[in-house]
């Protein structure tokens, strides 16, 4: 497999990727990108997709999901990483809205961004993801990254 995957279902992420963040697809050449299984697709470094290893076996980190209906979703890891090459559906937030997302909290939907993911960022570093939904911004970190107290 070569740097970005061989296989049209990661082409069509990436080009998905591209047009909803506008992160160019040559950020991931560097990248083994594979099918996990149906619609879930993980990253890894070329050298480790290289190893042999059971299926059981993870190499890297979930990247992105697709899903039956049309839609797809990049992980929480996937913003963290690349989040900072994003250009499109990204929201910069101030002091008190990074408070409260990095909390787990929703925010308000003061950008007046379109439905669908968007990238969180505070001066410029990559918080997580959120979905538009309505006029807020629905918080998507994983309750284990977010931050107590």
């Amino acid at each position: 497999m070569s740097g970005r995957g061989d296989s049209a279902a990661v082409q069509e992420l990436l080009k998905r990727i591209k047009d909803r963040f506008g992160i160019s697809s040559e950020i991931f050449e560097k990248f083994a990108i594979y099918e996990r299984k149906k619609g879930e697709f993980w990253i890894t470094s070329q050298e480790a997709y290289g190893f042999e290893t059971a299926f059981s076996c993870r190499k890297g980190i979930k990247f992105a999901q697709v899903f039956s209906r049309g839609g797809f979703r990049l992980s929480s890891h996937a913003i963290q990483l690349f989040g900072f090459h994003a250009s499109k559906n990204v929201v910069e937030v101030d002091e008190a809205e990074r408070e409260d997302f990095i909390r787990g909290k929703d925010l308000k939907n003061r950008w007046r961004v379109d439905r669908g993911q968007v990238i969180v960022r505070y001066k410029g570093i990559p918080l997580g993801p959120a979905v538009v939904v309505e006029d807020m911004l629905k918080n998507q970190v994983p309750t284990a990254r977010r931050v107590r107290g």
